[in-house]
């Protein structure tokens, strides 16, 4: 037997490392040819911009001349430097040409702009050394003398041998199955292999088209392996099986996998007019996906039947209308007349549209195991396996509720089984492909570095789609991929692939961070668009794997568009902590270290940007995580609260959230929650420069509406956040309703909601006044004016002062749950006035478990309040020991307040102001401390400021106490920091 040499190409033995997307390296040092730039870091006062010019191919060499330690990031999220310690340098190889601004991770001061400079240089490697195009040879399948005298028969179980190179130059009859040791080549003709399965071993080689010169003829294979229950090699069946070798197929490519609508399409429509021009032929298979809610419309599949540039001719009338416009932002609200007025920001709603068709096919049989067993085709890869598909479809595939039989699956292959690293799986790559009709997800990134997951299309799938399984695959770039139409399957592998609260089958599902997660559309799902859930630990096989995903650092997650989903566009929240799948909340914490949170000894931020959410049945973003910043976020249209869950340390910036747009022509949704811009977060998030349209006041008094949800202001009794949220440009929005009762005594939990809201921007009213609850406790003898549209609140001249952190007798001061009733009594000692918080000492009385102990009120200046600890139902016992509490935003000697709290006993008592948290502390070096003095008489009280009067007849002690206590250290550098703003002050009463 003749081989040629040309064939059997030995692989180079280099080490190359290759982005193939993101385009910058931060591989190995650049090439002699490149000469590196060295760039200091060290923080200015003010700082000074950095302006770093290389050649693409050249190294910058970040040296840190500072004392704290430095990691550099785009602001487009293209590339991240690593973290570069006092003291030490690192090398970053860049290749990319382009302008990229930066900013520090850690020193929000330090900028900078890189501009990477073409080159001449540019070389690309690849995967192995290639025939000259148009080359086709090897020993003819269609040759008896390539199989000994008998070419393979129907049924028949054929082996391609270690060293011998066929060319499927016919289409063979249909095989048992098809082992290759050697390497099978497609010829340049119209060609279909059915096989049960195909398993490839070693060295092991199938190849259909090369990367330059792709197949252009049609290629299909069908695989109909009859038996489920069959195990090849601990692989299945019904596949395409690398345990070794590599299957590579390159097919002629469209010139755009998928698009958009430029028009709109109305239902009955049979002509689309896309945003590009087209190459797709006539009978091709296209999907369109929905632009209104989840269940008013889905993603249909059409027959082509004209293409001509951007307009294509449908078969078959639309279903149901698209959206195809893009919508602007004037002053007086949505427009399709382009304009950058008010923000250069766009609502892109327009219907993604793209091909299925290709002409390299891969498919499970249509057979009544597909039919009644939803038993499709696999294609797995383990060992030293190689897959790389580039303009392929896949269609049938995927083995409904059998774990790890999905239509394309990368298996383990970076860890070994002890946990330790092999290696990222940098060759692994699926680009410009489809697939779809799978009854068990799209592709599976399993224990699996370094794919390229780019340009494909997902369609009609069971389960998570995209699906990244054990939460240690690290380094993939998922990028421009539009994943249309995922549902709940028969037989759900996990929990989270059934539909419930905020999960369900979601078109990502992305359990560790660190991946680049770009470009890409996740509509029409049963579940969330992405789901984000990153666990504490490892899952499944790669337990061992010393990493802990929850506090990885981000990757790059940018330029995603959620739509049309029934659950959030974007959960961060929910993470799996079980093998079997069961999820539960999960609060995503990025560390320096990527070991357990320190909080700021060891945290840092992470960036969303550029995303785009809508006409999602519920939020447009639910996070649970801290020291995020959301940036350049379009949100519009969604059902709920667009911006909701649990953070701190946040940002929500420079973005535009849209009420109701122009694509309106179906009413949302009914929800439980009216529609609000974003969620207070309690001030723990700074919303900032954000235009935020078409967001009124709903008629439902008891639900939060309007652009800032305030039903979250549960932590302080006065909040002063809001002087974090300026520059909001209000446009046909209301800022937000205080909603009905300022305490939640309810079935479902007893706690307080603050009673006054500082409003620095002016939102509601005068700037500088108090946004309060419209009864006479907050209200009598203050200067105050209606808020517009609302008459639950009112907007009055401050300041307001808060009462909280009580502790009674050794309490645990961080879970008050004793009753409170607080009287606000006039200068005659009558009532004006009552707050009452009820009992939360009943475990059926906690709202997530935490509302109760929110405990507090508010009190205004000179106010003079009778606190006892009680409610209509329940009393507590009188203290005896101690009562400690906490004042807040008294901030100079000025500040005025009089309390009497209840106290048993005849024993003289003694009391003190501090602001040291450790208040009983008060011997420490440098703790601020005002005793209070005692006096005789009620009268003495009123005329002796910082005073204390025990009132032994009614057991109450009164206390009359200024604010103005120095701070522990000093005054804070950040004006805007809790403790500059709310200024706490420990108030003790106590028996010595």
């Amino acid at each position: 037997m003749q081989r040629n040499p040309a064939l059997i190409a030995s692989v180079c033995a280099l080490l190359v490392s290759i982005l193939f997307a993101a385009g910058l390296s931060l591989a190995a040092p650049s090439s002699a040819h490149f000469p590196s730039v060295q760039i200091t870091l060290a923080s200015g006062d003010p700082p000074a911009p950095m302006d770093v010019q290389v050649e693409s191919g050249a190294a910058v060499v970040w040296r840190n001349n500072d004392t704290q330690a430095h990691r550099l990031r785009s602001v487009d999220g293209s590339w991240r430097s690593p973290v570069i310690a006092p003291g030490s340098d690192r090398h970053q190889v860049f290749v990319e040409p382009g302008r990229y601004p930066f900013v520090c991770d850690f020193d929000p001061g330090m900028s900078g702009v890189l501009t990477v400079q073409p080159d001449a240089y540019r070389v690309f490697l690849p995967l192995v050394i290639r025939s000259a195009p148009g080359a086709q040879s090897g020993e003819r399948w269609s040759n008896p003398a390539t199989w000994g005298g008998r070419v393979p028969q129907s049924g028949d179980a054929a082996t391609i041998p270690a060293g011998k190179v066929v060319l499927l130059d016919v289409s063979p009859p249909p095989l048992q199955s098809l082992t290759i040791e050697g390497e099978l080549v497609f010829d340049r003709r119209d060609l279909d292999l059915t096989v049960g399965w195909i398993m490839l071993h070693g060295q092991g080689r199938l190849r259909i088209g090369t990367p330059a010169e792709p197949f252009a003829h049609r290629a299909t294979i069908t695989l109909n392996a009859p038996n489920p229950n069959e195990d090849v090699m601990g692989m299945g069946t019904r596949g395409i099986l690398l345990m070794g070798g590599s299957f590579e197929a390159y097919g002629v490519t469209p010139n755009r996998v998928w698009t958009k609508l430029n028009d709109h399409a109305a239902a009955g429509a049979t002509t689309l007019t896309l945003s590009d021009t087209v190459n797709w032929q006539p009978g091709a298979q296209i999907v369109i996906a929905p632009t209104d809610f989840y269940g008013v419309a889905e993603t249909e599949r059409h027959t082509a039947q004209a293409v001509n540039g951007a307009r294509v001719t449908l078969a078959t009338p639309l279903q149901t209308s698209r959206w195809g416009r893009l919508q602007y932002v004037s002053s007086t609200g949505m427009t399709t007349t382009p304009t950058t007025e008010v923000t250069p920001l766009v609502l892109d709603e327009r219907a993604e549209v793209g091909l299925l068709s290709r002409q390299i096919v891969i498919q499970g049989a249509d057979d009544a195991r597909w039919r009644n067993d939803r038993f499709g085709a696999q294609i797995m890869v383990m060992g030293s396996g190689v897959l790389r598909l580039d303009g392929v479809e896949l269609r049938r595939v995927g083995q409904g509720g059998r774990p790890g039989r999905y239509p394309i699956h990368f298996h383990l292959l970076s860890y070994a089984a002890d946990g330790s690293l092999i290696g990222d799986a940098t060759q692994q790559l699926v680009t410009n492909s489809s697939i779809w009709n799978s009854t068990n997800r799209c592709i599976t990134i399993h224990a699996t570095n370094g794919t390229t997951i780019r340009n494909n299309i997902c369609y009609d799938i069971a389960g998570h789609a995209i699906f990244v399984e054990d939460a240690v695959e690290r380094r993939n770039l998922i990028e421009n991929n539009l994943v249309l139409k995922v549902r709940q399957p028969p037989q759900p592998i996990l929990p989270s692939d059934r539909e419930g609260f905020l999960r369900g089958p979601s078109g990502f599902w992305l359990t560790n961070p660190d991946n680049i997660v770009r470009g890409n559309v996740a509509a029409d799902a049963a579940g969330n668009g992405f789901w984000l859930a990153f666990p504490e630990r490892p899952l499944g096989l790669s337990k061992l794997v010393p990493i802990r995903p929850i506090n990885t650092q981000l990757g790059v997650f940018s330029h995603n568009v959620a739509h049309s989903n029934n659950k959030p566009g974007i959960n961060l929240d929910f993470a799996p902590f079980d093998d079997t799948g069961n999820t539960r909340e999960s609060k995503y914490v990025p560390t320096s270290d990527e070991r357990q949170d320190r909080y700021s000894a060891n945290r840092v931020r992470f960036t969303f940007s550029d995303i785009t959410t809508y006409k999602n049945r519920d939020n447009g973003l639910w996070n649970r995580t801290s020291w995020p910043d959301y940036v350049r976020f379009v949100s519009a249209d969604n059902a709920g609260m667009f911006f909701a869950g649990a953070g701190d340390n946040g940002r929500i910036s420079d973005s535009l959230i849209i009420g109701v747009s122009l694509n309106n022509s179906t009413p949302p949704p009914t929800s439980n929650q009216p529609n609000v811009a974003v969620a207070s977060y309690h001030s723990t998030f700074d919303i900032a420069h954000n235009v935020i349209v078409n967001f009124p006041l709903n008629d439902r008094i008891d639900r939060a509406s309007g652009a800032f949800a305030a039903n979250d202001y549960y932590t302080s009794p006065v909040d002063r956040g809001m002087v974090r949220n300026p520059n909001n440009r209000l446009i046909n929005s209301h800022p937000g309703r205080r909603v009905i009762s300022p305490n939640i005594n309810t079935p479902v939990g007893n706690a307080a909601l603050a009673g006054a809201l500082w409003d620095p921007h002016g939102y509601w009213g005068p700037a500088g006044n108090y946004w309060v609850y419209d009864i006479p406790f907050l209200t009598a003898g203050r200067t105050c004016m209606p808020v517009a549209g609302e008459h639950l609140s009112r907007s009055c001249a401050g300041p307001y002062y808060g009462v909280s952190g009580f502790r009674i007798d050794g309490s645990d001061r961080y879970k008050p749950v004793m009753p409170l009733t607080i009287t606000r009594l006039d200068h005659n000692m009558q009532p004006i006035g009552a707050w009452i918080v009820e009992d939360g000492s009943s475990g059926n009385l906690n709202t997530f478990n935490i509302m109760s102990h929110m405990r507090h009120f508010a009190a205004v200046p000179d106010g003079r309040y009778r606190i006892e600890f009680r409610d209509n139902l329940v009393s507590h016992p009188l203290p005896t020991q101690e009562v400690m509490l906490v004042l807040s935003n008294m901030h100079s000697t000025s500040d005025r307040l009089i309390l009497s709290v209840p106290f048993s006993g005849s024993a003289t008592i003694q009391a003190y102001l501090t602001t040291r948290e450790l208040y009983w502390d008060i011997q420490a070096p440098n703790t601020p401390v005002r005793h209070l003095t005692p006096v005789g008489s009620f009268a003495a009280l009123l005329a002796t400021e910082n005073s204390v009067w025990q009132d032994h007849a009614n057991q109450q002690v009164w206390v009359n106490v200024s604010g103005g206590l120095a701070l522990p250290g000093g005054a804070p550098t950040d004006p805007l920091s809790d403790e500059m703003l709310y200024r706490a002050t420990y108030l003790r009463v106590f028996k010595p």
